[in-house]
């Protein structure tokens, strides 16, 4: 014998003579651990180990390091690592269900897989997110508690994404790609000046709003995160009327933040006048109406001389029937008639025109509306 031949023999008894480690999958974890003197055992032989019995009634997966879950016939060998434990999943089953991850398929021994699980089995990186892939709809992101109906008919196809979290901020909708912001931040991001003394609010869907501090972190993967907006402290209720001869100006800081609303604006002139008007603002429960148009009148001296006051089209009403203070008057604007909100300034709100804008103005035409069905 060769020495060259010699060294493999005795390469192979050192193998023989190790210890390998499987670990199975257990429906949370690869928590089940057993150990084989043989690096090549059969299917068969690993689910007899793990007590799968009886073992022809069982299918055995091997969940591989790059990914992918392939089925181990039961008189074939699996090759186990000596320096690592090899995961398999093991499953009391007559058939195999698939699934394409990435274009990759792969093996399941249950006709439901839970997002979570898959994460798990295929190492998928917490900053990726799973996307079922629709025909005739929009793919659908899914959450870690969805379940993939794998005996549907067709091939489940499944892939993944950069991870992102959105938040309604002022009317803004931003994504972010982590889940922890500051409410500074998601301010600024908003194009908001953070330090101009409005109360946050956080909101959510079935649930008790929050007030939250600029410096305070909000966790955007909390479930029913609705908005955050500002609240003005002081909105007093009056009859002063803006002056009615006033040119159009509208400055690129507040066409930026009009650009990241998700209603649609514009901008008239009817009868000398010039209007900025908000397209479609969708209204919080307890107004009979669902949606509306506000308009604001813009003073030529904008924004050295303040916004005031705002109109609504059509006529707000309330569910309660309760009348709504200081609505009574109307405007025409377009041949269409608005309902005046005599809503002013006081106080710590009252104009600054060096932090004051259109945006702000928004605020607290915002908070204006929501306060009277209780929402703010």
């Amino acid at each position: 014998m060769t020495d060259q031949n010699a060294d493999a023999a005795t390469k192979q008894r050192i193998e023989g003579r190790g210890v390998f480690r499987i670990n199975a999958w257990d429906g949370t974890e690869f928590g089940k651990l057993a150990q084989f003197e043989t690096k090549t055992p059969t299917a068969r032989r690993v689910l007899e180990k793990l007590k799968f019995i009886p073992p022809d009634e069982h299918i055995l997966l091997h969940v591989q390091e790059a990914g992918g879950i392939v089925e181990v016939p039961l008189d074939s060998e699996i090759k186990l690592d000596r320096n690592e434990a090899t995961n398999v999943a093991g499953f009391r089953a007559d058939r195999i269900f698939k699934l394409l991850l990435n274009e990759r398929r792969l093996s399941w021994g249950e006709k439901e897989l839970s997002i979570a699980t898959l994460r798990t089995v295929t190492k998928t990186a917490d900053d990726q997110q799973f996307v079922l892939e629709l025909k005739d709809e929009a793919d659908k992101p899914l959450e870690e508690t969805d379940l993939v109906a794998l005996d549907d008919p067709g091939l489940e196809r499944i892939y993944t994404r950069a991870r992102s979290w959105k938040l309604l901020v002022q009317g803004v909708l931003l994504t972010f790609d982590t889940p922890q912001i500051t409410v500074r931040d998601a301010l600024v991001k908003a194009g908001l000046d953070p330090d101009q003394g409005w109360t946050a609010v956080l909101k959510f869907v079935g649930a008790p709003k929050e007030s939250v501090q600029l410096n305070d972190s909000i966790d955007l993967s909390r479930k029913g995160i609705e908005k955050l907006w500002l609240r003005p402290d002081h909105v007093n209720n009056g009859e002063a009327h803006a002056p009615v001869n006033r040119a159009f100006v509208l400055r690129a800081e507040d066409e930026d933040y009009l650009a990241r609303r998700t209603e649609s604006s514009e901008t008239i002139i009817d009868a000398g006048k010039r209007w900025f008007i908000l397209r479609g603002y969708k209204l919080p429960d307890g107004y009979r109406q669902e949606a509306v148009d506000i308009a604001v009148l813009m003073p030529p001296s904008y924004p050295a001389a303040q916004l005031d006051m705002f109109f609504c089209s059509p006529h707000l009403s309330l569910e309660s029937g309760r009348p709504i203070p200081q609505t009574q008057s109307h405007e025409t604007i377009a041949g269409v008639s608005y309902q005046r909100w005599s809503r002013h300034r006081s106080g710590p709100t009252a104009w600054n025109p060096a932090k004051d804008s259109l945006i702000s103005h928004i605020a607290l035409i915002e908070d204006a509306i929501a306060r009277e069905v209780g929402a703010n």
